[in-house]
């Protein structure tokens, strides 16, 4: 196994993407650190699957947008496991309003958890990574962040910011064999996308070649290509997994 004994932590691991992400690196064989913000239950439940299937794993209770909170699970990661080989940034919200009513704090809330939160993150994963001289950072952004979505003005711009980071992270770190790509998803089945209207997401389906929604695990196994030796020379990269999205 690849990712056997390697430590990869996971934003917004309770739910969805993050989830099937994490059970994905746990068949490998991987530690997961997982952060999640909220739902306990949820997060009770993935960890009595991770159990059952006996796989080791640590759950962190707390937003990505608090520095301190970041700062103090990533030492803890690094102290107890002696290593942090990967990173997948994948905390994210939504708060969708036409832009000219949308109001400061749907902007401040959004690109505070899917950019900021990934800025510190990264920030604090890339420090333990560098002394090791190794490291993967997975960054899940959107087909939103390439093409613009109505509504969607403060999830495409802090998208579209965390592509811009992926490329630079990517410049800084190489030379630290420390690979850094991004995915953008397009309308993935997931509790985020049972949110989504049914008008709404048939037009999304009616410009997607599939003519279908991803699944997380679909996901999960692009995730685990980008993270892994095959990889190596994809670093600076957005790799689109929308099911041939055209708009």
């Amino acid at each position: 196994m690849t990712f056997r004994d390697h430590v990869v932590v996971v934003t917004g691991v309770s739910r969805g993407i993050g989830r099937a992400i994490a059970l994905r690196f746990i068949a490998e064989g991987a530690i997961v650190a997982g952060i999640y913000v909220r739902d306990d239950a949820a997060a009770d439940r993935l960890t009595e699957e991770v159990s059952a299937a006996g796989g080791r794993m640590r759950l962190f209770k707390g937003s990505v947008a608090d520095h301190a909170f970041v700062a103090d699970v990533m030492k803890e990661v690094f102290d107890t496991f002696g290593r942090v080989d990967v990173l997948i940034n994948n905390a994210g919200r939504s708060s969708d309003q036409m832009a000219l009513r949308m109001e400061e704090q749907q902007w401040n809330e959004v690109l505070d958890t899917n950019y900021v939160g990934a800025c510190y993150c990264s920030q604090e994963a890339v420090s333990y990574m560098v002394l090791q001289d190794s490291g993967s950072i997975i960054n899940l952004v959107s087909v939103s962040g390439i093409y613009g979505r109505e509504g969607q003005s403060n999830y495409a711009a802090s998208k579209g910011a965390l592509m811009g980071l992926t490329k630079l992270y990517a410049r800084l770190y190489a030379s630290n064999n420390i690979q850094v790509s991004a995915i953008a998803p397009g309308m993935i089945d997931t509790e985020m996308t049972g949110e989504v209207s049914q008008e709404k997401l048939n037009d999304f389906l009616r410009h997607t070649l599939t003519g279908r929604q991803g699944s997380a695990e679909e996901v999960a196994e692009a995730v685990i290509y980008l993270a892994g030796p095959a990889a190596r020379y994809h670093t600076g990269q957005t790799l689109k997994l929308d099911g041939g999205f055209l708009r």
